[in-house]
């Protein structure tokens, strides 16, 4: 930066700044109780729901379902990155892909218990790992593999620490060109989810990706995917059935990158689902990043991130409502090694023409 401050002051000048937010709070509404949330080792769950005739009785797995789907979002925010290169990695076959995208984060969290009153504040803690292991079958067509884990902790929301959120999944994906400037991606992915001790969930996500490239430094892209829950793989919908619609754009400027997404959730869930409450959401991202250092740490960017949530249409369940807004601020580790195959026969499909020709 040309600015004269070092890079570690500012990365810990954000996080000075979260934690200021936080504990600037009003005692009184940071500290407030939700009605509806209670401990019991023996749940599956650390938060549960009391019984009563308008909430059964019944384990909630996560705090924010949306963190449970991947909407491949993350692979546009890697289109202006610098992924680190090993030898190593370089030397694997052509047709296979890796990306490997760690993010170690802060952030202050106005309701961390989605309620619709007395809404509890905190500051959590995050690691998400996220690593994806891929195949080329064909030039525009590609197997490949994923595990993330989403693990928070939280400071005085300690019946939430319990909690970690772990997903293994397998799928095939298809690229279509539109044109010079527009990419389409189909995608289907079966995925095993862990989020509690005997708490079994699959997961059946078909979906599409539509990229458009404006500029060289301006991305939009649109995600359309539909989360098919069920106890076991390849059961169909038979707790609930999620459509997710996700708008985004990224724009760079230099080494700084901007991304702004925002996703509709509609979550329509059977008495078998868990919880058994339907629900819908708008989750909305903004991010700002910037590397580190592209000499020393290659692949390594910190960032900010401003992500609203409105949750409406849950009828005020707990777990399920009200407005909760996050502020990030952390680092990002890229290690990526790309497939060459598609670009190794498009040079090799040239050659033969030329043979021909001649």
């Amino acid at each position: 930066m040309k600015s004269g401050i070092p890079k570690w002051k500012l990365a810990g000048s954000l996080g000075f700044l979260t934690a200021l937010v936080f504990f600037a709070a009003p005692e009184s509404t940071a500290q407030s109780a939700n009605p509806y949330v209670a401990t019991n080792s023996g749940l599956l769950s650390p938060v549960t729901l009391h019984s009563s005739a308008q909430y059964p009785a019944r384990p909630d797995p996560a705090i924010i379902p949306t963190d449970q789907t991947s909407t491949h979002i993350g692979d546009e925010r890697q289109l202006f990155s610098s992924p680190l290169k090993f030898t190593v990695l370089e030397k694997l076959p052509e047709r296979m892909y890796f990306t490997s995208v760690t993010e170690v984060t802060q952030r202050f969290e106005s309701n961390v218990l989605n309620s619709a009153r007395n809404p509890r504040r905190d500051y959590v803690f995050r690691v998400l790992p996220n690593v994806t292991l891929g195949y080329n079958l064909r030039p525009t067509t590609s197997i490949y593999a994923n595990y993330f884990m989403i693990k928070d902790v939280f400071t005085n929301t300690s019946l939430l620490n319990r909690s970690t959120f772990q997903s293994l999944s397998g799928g095939i994906q298809q690229d279509v060109r539109l044109g010079q400037k527009t990419n389409m991606q189909l995608n289907f992915q079966a995925r095993q989810l862990w989020q509690a001790r005997g708490l079994y969930q699959a997961d059946l996500l078909p979906g599409v990706t539509l990229t458009h490239a404006f500029t060289p430094r301006a991305i939009g892209f649109f995600n359309s995917q539909l989360q098919m829950r069920s106890q076991s793989l390849f059961e169909g919908p038979t707790r609930e059935i999620d459509p997710f619609y996700t708008i985004g754009l990224v724009l760079r400027r230099g080494v700084w990158s901007l991304t702004s997404t925002g996703t509709l959730v509609n979550n329509y869930r059977n008495r078998n689902a868990i919880p058994p409450i339907s629900n819908n959401a708008i989750i909305c991202d903004f991010e700002l990043a910037r590397p580190v250092s592209r000499k020393r740490l290659p692949g390594v960017d910190m960032f900010v991130r401003a992500e609203p949530i409105w949750n409406w249409g849950a009828h005020g369940a707990p777990g399920l409502s009200g407005f909760d807004f996050r502020i990030f601020s952390g680092l990002r580790l890229t290690v990526a090694k790309p497939s060459i195959y598609p670009q190794m026969e498009y040079l090799r499909k040239q050659l033969r023409e030329a043979e021909k020709s001649h």
